[in-house]
């Protein structure tokens, strides 16, 4: 009698357990329960230093002329979390590619910190000011937000 008495105990422990880690809550059946959500790192708004799209674009080209010389021309693409970034400024007799390039091209991006709303000129002051230009025959900006708007400047020849 014993047996039988512990024997259903258990029974009936197991019961409780399984019951008590299963989703039978009462929001079990809606459709409109919380799921989790996992989002990857590269797929958040605004992205990481890490994806390369920290700066809210995937891809940068500027080209500056002073009376018909190319004077600073900037490549910065990020493609399949690889970076690719070149930087020239004849003005400072200045070549760089790859990191060099990147981290000089960083410390542009920190200091104009454009989005896709910023307006036209002020784009263009900002990144003139950086410089410290004054006249331009040419200026011609490409930049591709990460939500796929697309800045396009062109002023001059």
């Amino acid at each position: 009698m014993k047996k039988i008495i512990f024997l259903g105990f258990v029974l009936l422990l197991g019961a409780f357990i399984v019951s008590g880690c299963g989703n039978f809550g009462k929001n079990a059946d809606k459709s409109n329960r919380e799921e989790a959500v996992i989002i990857p790192e590269k797929d958040k708004v605004g992205g990481s230093m890490q994806t390369g799209n920290g700066y809210g674009f995937d891809k940068f080209d500027l080209d500056i002329e002073i009376d018909g010389k190319d004077a600073v021309d900037a490549e910065y693409d990020v493609s399949k979390s690889k970076i690719e970034a070149e930087f020239e400024n004849k003005l400072e007799n200045v070549k760089l590619k790859n990191d060099d390039a990147f981290n000089e091209l960083d410390k542009l991006f920190v200091d104009i910190m454009i989005t896709k709303d910023t307006p036209k000129q002020e784009v263009i002051d900002k990144i003139l000011k950086y410089y410290g230009i004054d006249t331009y025959s040419k200026f011609d900006l490409e930049v591709e937000f990460d939500d796929g708007i697309l800045l396009d400047i062109e002023e001059g020849q």
